[in-house]
This record gives structure tokens, sequence and C-alpha cells, in this order.
């Protein structure tokens, strides 16, 4: 796929498997190698163990032929009996032995090839029938070398546990036959008459014969198992040229498949640079933030090409396990790379600028705005008015959507602002990041989590100003003058109270308007407007408002009423009405 993560996940995927086979074809090649070289030095230098084995298998060699030349004579001697006549019985006795004496002469063959031979496995010199094609043999095929490798890695271990087990067969079948043969001692030194006599005679050749056939076969397999044996010995012995073999065989092959691989890597990543040049006219390495496309499928381009080149040497080695290998390995890729297809899918989407979430969009993560920065490998999340960034995978981005952003607002608040908590609370922003919020609230400061901030609908003062409501009443005795002048003279007085607190510059408005005629008082609606630079004295505009408020009725001799109370009272239980009695509380 076009992504980095892709290519060096399947990579990642079968890098266990490629150290198993490392050693694999270490083990294979160092075999094969000590297999030669023992060869080699057994024909080069015969020592004195090496001329002992050999007189020992010449030895068995004119044994072995003696017990062949043996029992043919012995097969004419039954066929002559197989002539005369007699019952049916004793013919197919007689059949029977003969069949038993060739399955002997034939295994005795096999066993003075193997010692003439030097113990040589002739079985891939036969020729297989051929067989139907389908796709069980083509795998089959392809498989066979690495099955065969691992066969003949496993060979000596299993033909010397064969050998082993062979040699306690033979040994508990010989201690059955000296048995068998102390009883037919036993016997022939009773005194017998002569018609048992004569079959004890010939049990006791019968038997002494299989004693010496199962001796030979013991001698046989103890030679074997030996001549293994001297094998390992030299192959432990021959380190450092088993090393040099496999340096020179598959050693080789791996080497020059790596340097194919690194030439190849640096041409196209040179070629990269040089189109990145002449593209945007600039010395700077590959962008991925700029066209993550174009770098992804140049590195899917790159592993592909450099896959086929490793392949092909490989093949031009005319290495098949290595081979083998290398397709196994590449369809185990293929396997793991069906599952998360979809996923791939979803951010080739992404890339392509044709998803659910693009650049330089609005996205909501956690009920906080931000702006996607860039769609890459890992994807980059800021939010202009916090502190940091979030990074996120790109296959996460598939389950949220983003939106064109206009002149929206990013965050409530900036640092330096001031803000109006929903306590009532005054505070000032000190910072703002992608997860606190710290303000200073009556010179304390306090850390909220940037989610809860932006529910709290905090007011924020600072950013276009703010108005400030107040409540003003006077006693009913100046209703003649409560439309014109009182607003008037309020007005005037709190203009110059502003003055005097240096607020005058920071307010846009003042309105003093008669509001309504309460229970007791003449209420009048005060409004200032009021700009961002005095959000610090919400508060203490209020203040001045009811000091100048205050000082005008002052000095204008004018009441400030409070609450009138009037209670009735009268006495239900007295036919005679009670006066009304008014009783007026100030």
């Amino acid at each position: 796929m076009f992504r980095s993560e892709l290519i060096f996940h399947t990579s990642t995927a079968t890098c266990r498997s490629l150290v198993l086979t490392a050693l694999l074809i270490f083990c294979i090649s160092s075999q094969s190698h000590a297999e030669t070289h023992t060869q080699a030095s057994t024909g080069q230098e015969l020592d004195a163990t090496t001329e002992a084995k050999l007189q020992a298998a010449t030895g068995n060699l004119t044994n072995i032929q003696k017990a062949i030349e043996v029992k043919q004579e012995q097969i004419h001697e039954l066929r002559a009996k197989l002539k005369k006549p007699e019952d049916a019985t004793e013919k197919q006795e007689l059949e029977l032995k003969i069949t038993r004496i060739k399955n002997d002469i034939t295994s005795l063959q096999v066993s003075f090839e193997h010692i003439a031979l030097g113990g040589i496995n002739h079985s891939i010199l036969n020729e297989q029938p051929e067989k139907p094609i389908n796709w069980q043999d083509e795998i089959e095929q392809i498989s066979r070398p690495l099955l065969s490798s691992l066969k003949e890695l496993t060979a000596r271990p299993r033909q010397i546990d064969s050998l082993r087990r062979d040699i306690e067969r033979l040994e508990a079948q010989l201690k059955v036959i000296d048995k068998a043969l102390e009883s037919i001692h036993f016997f022939k030194t009773l005194a017998l008459p002569a018609m048992a006599a004569s079959p004890v005679n010939q049990l006791l050749i019968d038997w002494k014969q299989r004693r010496e056939d199962t001796q030979r076969k013991l001698e046989i397999s103890q030679f074997k198992l030996d001549n293994l044996a001297t094998k390992a010995d030299n192959w432990q012995t021959s380190a450092g040229e088993l090393i040099s073999g496999f340096i020179q065989g598959r050693g080789l092959t791996l080497l020059l498949a790596v340097i194919v691989g690194l030439l190849i890597w640096l041409l196209f990543t040179n070629l990269l640079r040089l189109y990145w040049r002449w593209k945007y006219q600039t010395k700077r390495g590959t962008d991925i933030t700029r066209a993550p496309l174009l770098y992804y499928g140049y590195r899917f381009t790159t592993a592909t090409i450099i896959i086929f080149a490793v392949l092909t040497v490989f093949y031009v080695r005319g290495d098949v396990l290595l081979l083998t290998l290398a397709l196994i390995a590449l369809a185990g890729a293929a396997l793991a790379l069906r599952q998360t297809l979809p996923r791939y899918a979803a951010e080739i989407r992404l890339l392509l600028g044709v998803g659910p979430v693009r650049e330089n969009e609005r996205l909501i993560l956690d009920g906080i705005p931000f702006k996607v920065d860039s769609l890459s490998v890992f994807t980059i999340l800021r939010n202009p008015l916090l502190d940091g960034f979030v990074r996120l995978p790109l296959h996460v981005m598939d389950g949220y959507v983003s939106r064109p952003s206009r002149k929206e607002t990013w965050f409530p608040s900036q640092p330096g602002d001031f803000v109006l908590l929903p306590s009532g609370s005054l505070a000032r922003v000190i910072r703002q990041t992608i997860e606190l919020v710290e303000v200073s609230v009556l010179d304390s400061l306090v850390q909220i989590s940037t989610k809860d901030y932006i529910g709290q609908n905090v007011r924020n003062l600072s950013r276009d100003g703010f108005g400030i409501l107040c409540s003003f009443g006077v006693d009913y005795l100046y209703q003649p003058i409560c439309l014109d002048i009182v607003p008037g003279k309020f007005k005037q007085a709190i203009i110059k109270r502003l003055e005097e607190a240096e607020l005058k510059d920071d307010t846009n408005d003042i309105m003093v308007e008669f509001n309504s005629a309460g229970a007791s008082s003449l209420d009048y609606r005060i409004y200032m407007v009021l700009n961002g630079k005095a959000a610090k004295a919400y508060y203490r505009a209020q203040r001045l408002v009811a000091q100048a408020c205050v000082d005008t009725c002052n000095q204008e001799g004018w009441i400030i009423p409070f609450t009138q109370i009037t209670v009735h009272s009268g006495d239900t239980g007295n036919n005679n009405a009670t006066p009304e009695q008014h009783i007026h509380a100030r």
C-alpha cells in the first residue's frame, strides 16, 4: 500500500521467520560442507583409527560375501530336497525357508553395497514415475526443497536413533537365540533315540546359522553407528571450514541480495531528492506533509522493486532453498495484509483527500475544536489558541468528520483575557493548553479541564467588550422631574465618576432611562457599554455607578426611598368593624 507503515509492517510480521530461516540456511550449508570436507580429508589423510576401521570394513565385506555364498548353497540344497517326492506340508516349509534365506541374501547384498559405497544414500538415484499435475502437487514441488533440506538436516540424528534401536533389538534377539541353543545342547546331551536326535541336530544347525546371521547384522549396525559418530566428530572439529563454506555458498548469495537491495534504495532515494529540488526549487529532503501520496507511492514502488531484485539474485544464483523461503515469507506477508487491507484502503482515501477528514478543516475531538494541520502517518491536530498538539495514527481519523472552517472562534478566550465564570467570579486567563486552562481567581491559581471550560459557557469580557446593567430608584416626591432632569443628572454624575477612575476612554456608551414606577420608588435602568480594556474593572464599574447615583442624590437633596409595607388588620369576631390601621415602616 501507499504508506511506510504498510511496507515495514509486512517485514516486521516476517522478521522472526527470516531469523529462523537464516539459522536454518547456516545449518544446512554447514552440514553439506561438513560431509564434503569429511570425504576429502578421508581421502588425503589416513590415521591409525581410520586404517583400523577400514580393516574392519574389509573384514565385514569378506564375512558378508562368505555368508552370501553359504546361503546360496543352502538354497541349492533346499531346492534339491523339493525335487524329491514329499508331502505338501514339508514342501511348504521348504519354500518358506528358501524365501527367508533369499530375503537374508538380499539384506546382505544391500549391506555389502552400503559398506563398499561408504554409506551413501542412493535412493535419490531411483527414477520417479511421472504423476498428473495439480495444484497440490505444485505446492508440494515448491515446498519440496525446504522439506528436503529439513530432512537432510535431521538425517544423521534419525539414522543414529534408528541404528541404536536396531542394535538393541538384535542384542535382545541374540539373548533369545542363546537360550534356545542352551536348550538344544541340553537335549543333545541326553540319550535320545535316533528318531528324535536327527531333528534336534537339524535344529542346532538352523539356530547356529540364525545366531551367526543376527551377530553379523549386529556388527554391521554397530559399524554404521561408529561411522556416523566419526562423521559427527569431524564436523565438530571443522567449524572454521564450515563457516567458510557457508560464506562461499548461501552467505555470498545473501550478501549479494543485500547489496543489490541497498543499491536500489540509494538510487531511488537520490532520484526522489532530485525530483524534489526540480519541483519545489529547494534543497530540502522529502517532506511528507507536502505530498504524502507521492512519498508513499515512492516507498511502495521502491520496496516492490527491491523484492523482485532479491528474488532475481536467488534465481540467478540457483539457490532454490532461499528462493522458496522468500516466496513463503511473501505469502505470509500477503495473508497478513488480507486482514488489514480495509484499514489501509481507508487510509488511502484520507491521503487522497476524499475521506471524511481533510487538511485545514475543523474537527471536534473530545468536545474541543481542532484544525487538521496535516494528514500523514500520524495526523497532527492543532488549536490556534491552545498550547500543544494532538498526534493520532492515520487509521483513527476514519472515525471522525471534519468541515470547512470560516470566521469561527477556535476557543472562548486566550491568555490575558478576563472572563466571568458561571459562579459569578471574575477570572484572568493565565495559560491555555489542550488539556487544562489555568485562571487566576481572587489572586489564586485555579485549573479547569479544557473540555469543562468550554462547557461552562464562560463570558469573555476582554474580547469584544461588555455591558453593565444597574438599577436605582428615587422617591415619588420627584415625579415631576423624573423623566428629564433626574436621568440627565445621573448620567453626568456617572461620566464624571468614570473620568475620575480613568475609565471614560474605555466607555463606549451610557444609557440612563426611566424604567418603571415601583411599589415605593421611581426606578431607573442604567446600562453602560465598555470595551475589553476595562474588563478587569467589571465589578468596580458597577460600584462607580452606584456611587455616582448616591452622590447625585446627596447633592440635589433627593430622598432615596426604601420599601414601604402596609399591614391591614381587623377583628372578624366583632360585629362592629374596627378602623383600618396603617402601619408605615420606613
